[in-house]
């Protein structure tokens, strides 16, 4: 086969690219550190190189958002220290005002002094750090606490990623924490008038009779109030002079059901009911009792709205505040609140069919009437003068059976009663319901009590009860007994009801005292120390939260290490063995470079040489 120079010269030109190609990668390899600088160099490697890329950049993003997320957690954590020992120095001067040694100017003075304390306390709810507020939830550019103590942020906390599907939280839900429930607490409360043997003119015991209490003849005792399953109840005890108080204490029990709560009759001489349920707030107690022989009757509880009962009538004015009449019996379902939508019966314990509520009110004119609420099967209420007129669905045409009648509906009727726009002279229902709401507003308010709220700021009046006594049904207003303990918490209300019983003197329970529906000192001290454990658990939930971002931050930081090394080994070069492979290939190239010189300088005289 005969090899022409052509060949020879195009084998040669090959070579030489390759060699010098492989030494231009080898340097470039060596001088970069790089395995390739354009992703056609290796495709694999380059694909690679940008998945762990984007891995390494992901870690360093959770490592800023971690980084940053602390910064308010270790903010909020620094603001609860303040809160830890801001609330031991309020024990500390409520307890100076229990020990009973100071007059009324001492405890006005140490009063002011929890005033001071608190507005301290509402200053570290407020709480900023760069423009953000540490204590509002999601919401922070919202000041969460306003001067009178209302909280106005939400009930959600901030979260960063930590992972493709993990979070964590770096902010307090605010609203637990200033208006949340203390699931471990049970809620208690007690009557406020000190009873007394009428015999021995001491306090009562347990072990005295109900003639001691009554006088002799026996007695008809007549008990509302909300169990923990939210159901508001009616029951009458009925019992022998010759019977003990701890029968009506287990009388009690039994109206709220078995293992449903505790009675007990304190030191004082008052009823305490405990919830045996931890974490509930719907309970409520009122009672009232009857001489059977003589008619005599007494209250157990009373307040500024005291309620007359020798008619067994448990009718009081709405209390009035500015242009908002409100009742003070929470109309709650289950574990919250009632809305417009919830039927009556839903929060009663057996139909409504067949009941008669009755109102007393003085409308925007200024004209007393009665107001009779009919739930029937079709429902109907009438007004003192002016007719009766049926109930509707929303659909304008049904009318409304006696289980289906709502809150909403109920506020309806009261809304045209007290509005004087009723369903006449050719005005629809429904009509007279948007027209009665241009001035006459009635809804529930934030502790669900019946609100009326008069737009034209005209004096009103109002009370409501249910005209049958003997059996379950609702309360709107009452002398409730006086809550001692409660799992829900609206804290700096909770300070100003201690502040109050400090500034009143109120040593215990009273109903004599200057204000009968405070717990007084003593059990304030026990409230107050609830809400410091509650506080402390938030404070440990905070610093929980610091390591768990503390952990995310140190494992993106490691997890960074092993990528970046991961990311070395596929994509940086081994500059010892890229060396000795240029070595190697300078070599060649160079042996190749004086071959074909001395191939190419031969000549037929060189040969024959």
């Amino acid at each position: 086969m005969r090899v022409l120079q052509s060949g020879i010269y195009n084998n040669f030109i090959q070579d030489q690219s390759a060699a010098k190609a492989k030494i231009d990668q080898l340097t470039t390899q060596i001088s970069s550190g790089k395995k390739i600088e354009h992703s056609y160099e290796d495709s694999a490697v380059y694909v690679d190189t940008l998945r762990l890329d984007s891995e390494i950049n992901s870690l360093k993003g959770i490592q800023d958002r971690t980084l940053k997320s602390k910064v308010l957690t270790d903010a909020s954590d620094s603001a609860m220290n303040d809160f830890d020992s801001t609330l031991i120095d309020f024990k500390s001067k409520l307890i100076l005002a229990a020990n009973g040694t100071m007059n009324a100017d001492n405890l006005k003075s140490v009063a002011s002094d929890l005033e001071q304390t608190k507005e301290h306390l509402m200053n570290l709810a407020n709480s900023s750090i760069n423009g953000q507020y540490l204590f509002s939830g999601s919401a922070v550019n919202v000041k969460p606490i306003d001067s009178d103590g209302n909280y106005h942020g939400n009930d959600k906390s901030l979260k960063t990623l930590v992972s493709k599907s993990s979070e964590l939280a770096y902010t307090v839900d605010g609203n637990a924490l200033f208006l949340g429930v203390d699931n471990s607490m049970n809620k208690s409360v007690s009557t406020n008038v000190h009873l007394q043997n009428q015999t021995t003119n001491t306090t009562l015991k347990v072990t005295d009779s109900v003639d001691d209490l009554l006088g002799a003849g026996g007695g008809d005792f007549l008990l509302s109030g909300v169990g923990h399953d939210g159901k508001a109840f009616k029951s009458h005890i009925t019992l022998n002079g010759s019977d003990d108080i701890s029968a009506l204490l287990a009388g009690i029990e039994n109206a709220y059901g078995t293992d449903a709560v505790k009675a007990e009759l304190s030191d004082q001489g008052t009823i305490m009911i405990r919830d045996l349920k931890k974490g509930n707030s719907s309970l409520d107690f009122q009672m009232s009792a009857t001489n059977a022989t003589t008619g005599t009757a007494i209250d157990f509880t009373k307040n500024n709205n005291t309620l007359a009962v020798a008619n067994n009538d448990d009718s009081a004015l709405f209390t009035q505040t500015d242009n908002v009449l409100t009742g003070n019996v929470p109309m709650l379902l289950g574990d919250g609140f009632a809305t417009a939508a919830t039927k009556l019966s839903e929060i009663s314990n057996s139909t409504l069919a067949g009941k008669t509520f009755e109102m007393q009110i003085k409308d925007v004119n200024g004209a007393s009437k009665t107001v009779t609420l009919d739930l029937a099967n079709p429902s109907s209420f009438s007004v003192s003068g002016a007719g009766s007129f049926a109930i509707y669905d929303a659909d304008e045409t049904t009318q409304t059976n006696a289980d289906d009648f709502t809150l909403g509906q109920l506020g309806n009727v009261i809304s045209m009663a007290m509005a004087d726009k009723l369903p006449t002279g050719g005005r629809s229902y429904h009509d007279a319901v948007v027209e009665s709401k241009e001035s006459i507003e009635v809804g529930l308010n934030s502790d669900g009590a019946l609100k009326i709220e008069s737009k034209d700021n005209k004096p009103l009046s109002f009370s409501l009860y249910d005209k049958d006594t003997t059996s379950s049904s609702l309360s709107f207003m009452g002398n409730k007994a006086v809550v001692v303990d409660n799992p829900k918490i609206d804290f700096f209300k909770d300070l100003d009801t201690i502040i109050e019983a400090v500034k009143s003197g109120m040593t215990t329970i009273d109903a004599t005292g200057e204000n009968p529906s405070n717990p007084g000192i003593q059990n304030a001290i026990g409230k107050l120390d609830s809400l410091t454990s509650h506080f402390a658990s938030a404070h440990t939930t905070i610093g929980a939260m610091s390591n768990n971002l503390q952990h995310a931050n140190d494992r993106a930081s490691v997890l960074e290490l092993n990528v970046t090394q991961l990311k070395s080994e596929v994509a940086d070069v081994d500059i010892a063995e890229a060396a000795i492979q240029y070595n190697q290939v300078s070599l060649n190239y160079q042996a190749m470079m004086s071959t074909i010189a001395k191939v190419n300088s031969l000549t037929l005289l060189n040969y024959l040489k």
